[in-house]
């Protein structure tokens, strides 16, 4: 069903351009209109960049995914960002134990 109210949508201006020019025939379309359509395409491109730059997120941040908790749902969000370096880090384990002491391996 979606599917077919997206198409009618999609149709929509394209039956009624159709429809206009049974009625009108022989009659071009005024210079005020091909001047307002272009205006409002050039309207939607730039309000869809400015969405488009003003909801990025950090490149380095982390993206932390939905999560379903016994409180609710958790949406989805940035979490920390990563290290900025050409490689990732790696979380390696303390040489130490609980008490300060070395553990093996070189000093």
């Amino acid at each position: 069903m979606p599917y077919l109210i997206e198409t009618a949508l999609f149709l929509a201006p394209f039956a009624i351009y159709a429809v206009w020019l049974r009625f009108n025939p022989g009659r071009a379309v005024g210079t005020h209109v091909l001047a307002l359509a272009l205006i409002g395409l050039a309207i939607s491109i730039g309000g869809a960049v400015w969405y488009g730059l003003s909801r990025s997120m950090d490149p380095y941040a982390i993206y932390v995914p939905p999560s379903v908790t016994e409180g609710g749902i958790v949406p989805g969000h940035s979490g920390d960002a990563r290290s900025r370096g050409a490689w990732p880090t790696i979380n390696t384990p303390s040489r130490t134990g609980t008490d300060g002491e070395r553990r093996g391996g070189a000093p």
